[in-house]
């Protein structure tokens, strides 16, 4: 809490988290989206300070390092809390008021060279209105204005939202968006994740 109101912090753990070239990337790319359905940015934090722990049963002097993201909050939480059966749920106006603005967010980062690589429900977040707004660039890539594609020797992304041919050939590429998308749509339509039956969803 804030004199100015509510704020999101995403505090960064060394153990699991990138390291000093990754956060670099991912603030450079969330200072570079400012759309109103990208989740805004609001600061950071990094800080090294010595610190005395304990190490195979002597004290020693380390380095502690701390990693803060600051956000906008968004208070309905996660659009996959939001997703429920099609007899249920949210109508089908405001779902496709959300499928749309995720559209508009997505395009907004292509255009601006910038591939998300982890586009789930999880990390599509929605304010007072049910507007969305995509977040957590940690395996976003900001390409150059000519650049179209990367290649990766790690598997990254959540299974699930992964485009096929990504397991084979670990191409970055804006499709690998596209797919996420299109099985983000299906869930919001269905109510289910992974929905077999493409006919009944079209």
């Amino acid at each position: 809490m804030l004199d100015s109101g509510t704020v999101a912090v995403k505090k960064l753990h060394d153990l699991v988290d990138m390291d000093e070239k990754k956060f670099s990337e991912e603030i450079h790319c969330l200072m570079k989206a400012k759309h109103k359905n990208i989740v805004r940015f609001l600061g950071y934090c990094s800080d090294t300070q010595g610190e005395m722990v304990v190490c195979e049963g002597k004290l020693v002097l380390a380095d502690v390092r701390q990693r803060l993201l600051c956000f906008e909050y968004l208070p309905k939480g996660s659009l996959d809390k939001q997703i429920t059966d099609v007899s249920c749920g949210l109508e089908w106006r405001k779902r496709y008021q959300i499928i749309n603005g995720i559209c508009d967010g997505l395009y907004y980062l292509h255009q601006n060279h910038i591939v998300h690589l982890d586009l789930k429900p999880a990390n599509i977040l929605l304010d007072d209105n049910m507007l969305p707004k995509i977040g957590d660039f940690g395996l976003s890539r900001c390409f150059g204005e000519k650049q179209s594609q990367a290649i990766t020797s790690k598997l990254i992304g959540t299974m699930g939202y992964l485009a096929p041919e990504f397991y084979t050939r670990r191409q970055i590429t804006f499709k690998l968006d596209i797919y996420s998308l299109g099985m983000i749509i299906i869930e919001i339509l269905t109510g289910d994740r992974g929905y077999a039956d493409i006919d009944n969803v079209r």
